[in-house]
């Protein structure tokens, strides 16, 4: 049978016949035929039950294993999603590596489809050509009848029936009948994105979207761009190198731009067009231009990376200076054995200086507002929130995205007037208006924008309780959203670090030294077939003998589907928050935001 609609060639199979210095070209175009349903690893008939805002990403529910076995839900994504932003923002030239060709999965839609694993733990659908098939009147089509797009013409006579399509499956797959998804106590949902840690000893691990947990290979350990489409490897000790986005799987050997920076730290601001690298004397932060429409190599447009900060860093033997972009990537913040500065990249020829190192009494940088306006350093137990328009500070306040509101935690204002105003709303409403959270006999407090309409609370004092509250003064919210679910009778010395992804509503929580949790508990969830409530979470991991040594830190890294808002937002909550404080051991401070994630 062969298709009358032509599609190009899978862009692994392309570069793997490819150099990455070659000129742009694809191969001669193929198309996906009823023979090849052998070459596929899984085929299956499932429902899909998320997809992403391209239809190349999506979470499949599976009903039958017609080749192959594994578990109910499976995580699928063809492209990579930088190969869209690349695209999309920055104007990068990614060819024929992922188009737009195929058909674009359907939250929803029913059908039989072919996978094949991915390099990262995920399966692709694509193999010449997406995989997909549905059924019509009883007959077998290309086409999701319940979405007019990418349509396979076929003649009458190629059409056959959903009985004789089960045997081509069943024959390719060389079994007499489908099986059903192995069981589990728990079904888990797919991680939407990878999860990163690193172990005491130093070594970086990543938990997949299936929880299975690969090593990183240090040769390959790369940090990535919030909109995924830049690049950066170590490539000795002494170089960083530079690239815009290539295939997972692949690590190219040419390199667009290489910076000397003997340091091991880096970060991307949030809007990618920024990147800040740094070491024990100097912060240098790059600015990303490409420019030169007619430098075509390594399948893009010519990246340029402009030096537009130099300055020097005082750090003390065995500390480490600590980088923050705000949320809008205007303001850049650190801090160094002389104290925190902040620097608005784009307002201010130099830094200025928060507060120095002699008034901090060993409290941290701990976040930039949205706009870099406020500074807030301090510990979970107490904190200061610098204003650095009128020089004023504030205790254990948050400013509202936007900036516009503050929110004052653990407030003196009597139980009676609990989110009331203790002051009359008038203008200025900053002062005269903000919103107050009394939070009673804890010992810690901990913050974490929840949705941009709510902020979250984590309060420990033998027990940690999790809640959300509403960030503007006119909205009254008296239990929402995560309500008033607690851990399960864990005491806060096991709680060391919480990574919360406000994209997915996502946690990440690392108790003790091996265990993760991706939920926050109410007591009472069992999974119906063990009493012990070490066994009985909903959704955790314990790594403990799977990994190297204990786990120092925690971070969401690389998403697996693509989302429009991150390309129109222009002022936006960070797409992940890294929480840590008093919990989390000495000497391992909580990785950076975005600071590292998955090899491509």
């Amino acid at each position: 049978m062969r298709s009358k609609l032509i599609v190009l060639i899978s862009s692994v199979l392309l570069l793997s016949t490819l150099a990455p210095a070659q000129a742009h070209t694809c191969r001669e175009p193929a198309s996906f035929e009823m023979e090849d349903l052998s070459e596929m690893e899984l085929l299956v008939r499932a429902t899909v039950l998320d997809a992403d805002d391209r239809g190349y990403s999506a979470i499949i529910r599976v009903d039958e294993y017609y080749k192959g076995e594994g578990p109910k839900l499976l995580a699928v994504s063809r492209y990579n999603v930088g190969l869209e932003t690349g695209s999309s923002v920055r104007g990068y030239d990614t060819g024929c590596l992922g188009d737009g060709r195929g058909h674009q999965w359907r939250a929803g839609s029913s059908g039989y489809f072919g996978l094949s694993r991915n390099y990262f733990e995920t399966y692709t659908d694509y193999h010449y050509d997406s995989v997909h098939f549905y059924v019509w009147d009883g007959q077998i089509t290309e086409k999701d009848r319940t979405r007019a797009s990418y349509v396979r013409e076929w003649d009458a006579a190629d059409y056959i029936t959903e009985e004789e399509f089960i045997a081509k499956l069943l024959k390719a797959g060389d079994r007499e009948a489908p099986i059903a998804p192995q069981a589990e106590g728990v079904i888990r949902y797919p991680l939407m994105r990878y999860l990163m840690i690193v172990t005491e000893k130093g070594t970086r691990y990543q938990v997949n979207p299936d929880r299975r947990v690969t090593i990183v290979d240090a040769e390959t350990a790369l940090f990535i761009s919030p909109d995924d489409s830049h690049v950066a490897i170590r490539v000795d000790d002494e170089t960083l190198g530079f690239y815009y986005v290539w295939p997972l799987g692949y690590t190219p050997k040419h390199y667009e731009q290489t910076v000397k920076a003997p340091g091991h730290n880096l970060r991307f601001s949030n809007d990618s067009h920024m990147v800040a690298v740094w070491d024990e004397t100097h912060l240098a932060v790059y600015l990303f231009r490409n420019k030169g429409q007619g430098h075509f190599l390594q399948w893009g447009v010519g990246m340029q990376m402009d030096l537009i900060v130099n300055t020097t860093l005082e750090v003390a033997a065995g500390e480490s200076a600590v980088v923050h972009w705000s949320a809008d990537s205007s303001t850049i913040a650190w801090q160094d054995s002389a104290g925190i500065w902040r620097w608005n990249l784009y307002d201010d020829a130099e830094p200025d200086m928060v507060t120095a190192r002699s008034e901090l009494a060993g409290a941290s940088l701990l976040d930039l507002s949205s706009s870099g306006r406020y500074v807030r350093y301090g510990t979970g137990e107490g904190w200061t929130l610098y204003d650095s328009r009128t020089e004023e500070s504030f205790a254990n306040a948050l400013a509202a995205p936007g900036d516009r509101h503050l929110v004052f935690v653990n407030s003196e204002s009597s139980p009676i007037a609990d989110w009331q105003e203790t002051e009359s709303c008038a203008p200025p409403l900053r002062k005269n208006c903000a919103v107050h959270i009394n939070v009673y006999g804890e010992k810690a407090i901990y913050v974490f924008p929840y949705q941009m309409e709510l902020l979250g609370l984590v309060a420990c004092d033998t027990d940690c309780f999790v809640w959300a509250r509403s960030w503007h003064p006119a909205v009254y919210h008296d239990k929402v959203g995560l309500h008033d679910r607690r851990y399960i009778s864990e005491e806060m010395s096991s709680l060391r670090q919480i990574a919360y992804d406000p994209t997915y509503q996502q946690p990440a929580v690392l108790r003790g030294n091996y265990q993760i949790e991706f939920a926050f508990y109410d007591s009472g969830f069992f999974d119906g077939t063990t009493d012990n409530v070490d066994t009985a979470r909903l959704d955790y991991m314990n790594l403990e003998g799977e990994i190297d040594s204990p786990i120092a830190s925690i971070e969401w890294g690389q998403p697996i589907f693509y989302d429009t808002f991150m390309l129109t937002a222009t002022e936006y909550t960070p797409r992940t928050v890294t929480i840590a404080g008093p919990w989390q051991a000495a000497g391992t401070p909580a990785l950076a935001v975005r600071e590292s994630s998955l090899p491509y």
